[in-house]
């Protein structure tokens, strides 16, 4: 893999997926696929570059895609007794493959262990310089490391809510949610930042100090 040649990696993974939040690809999109993933990515007509993993969640009939196109897609295998899921070998994938930011799809839902696992993946992501987004149905989650801002691109009525990670996050302020912070301070285990609603089709949220989970639910319809 050329290492640079990607600006964005989309990682599929095996957990629910809502083919409708998958965005159009470019051919500097680098596209990864952990394990039973391939079928969400084959779903919506991607082709990936990589597909790896120990293969425990991934059928027959995938199993001879890959290898008919053995010559087209890398195929990465691991064993089954690893330290790692799939899911973060294929984020480490990514990032050494030069990305600049990183989309999770298939990341949420089933199994609260490996969800929160995929979430937590944000923090490796931060320490290479990397972005995390992880998409869910009508679901966007990411997280900030202070100093750092976000813009929250939707429609009026979409929750966003502000979980703290780190034990206190400082210097939060927000703009466009009804229920505005300035310069706020927010602790981990209170529930303040939950269910705030966008009032415009942008908003911002940063904050100076901290780890802050970002998660923006879009309104049905």
């Amino acid at each position: 893999m050329n290492k640079g040649h990607f600006n964005r990696g989309m990682v599929f993974c095996n957990g629910e997926f809502s083919p409708e939040d998958v965005p159009g690809l470019t051919e500097a999109d680098l596209v990864v696929c952990a394990d039973g993933g391939l079928a969400h990515a084959m779903a919506v007509g991607i082709r990936p570059h990589v597909v790896l993993g120990d293969f425990d969640s991934l059928g027959n009939t995938y199993r001879e895609l890959l290898d008919k196109q053995s010559k087209i897609i890398e195929v990465i295998n691991y064993p089954v007794e690893k330290d790692k899921t799939d899911g973060q070998l294929a984020v480490e994938y990514a990032l050494n493959a030069g990305v600049k930011e990183i989309w999770m799809f298939g990341a949420l839902g089933g199994r609260l262990d490996h969800s929160l696992g995929n979430l937590f993946l944000a923090y490796l992501c931060v320490d290479h310089g990397v972005q995390l987004k992880i998409v869910g149905h009508k679901q966007l989650v990411s997280m900030l490391q202070g100093p750092d801002t976000a813009q929250i691109c939707g429609k009026p009525g979409d929750y966003v809510s502000l979980i703290p990670l780190s034990p206190t996050v400082v210097g939060v302020t927000t703009s466009g949610l009804y229920y505005p912070l300035q310069q706020s301070t927010l602790g981990r285990g209170d529930t303040r930042g939950l269910s705030n609603e966008l009032i415009t089709e942008m908003g911002t949220v940063s904050l100076q100090e901290g780890s802050l989970l970002l998660i923006q639910t879009r309104q049905e319809g």
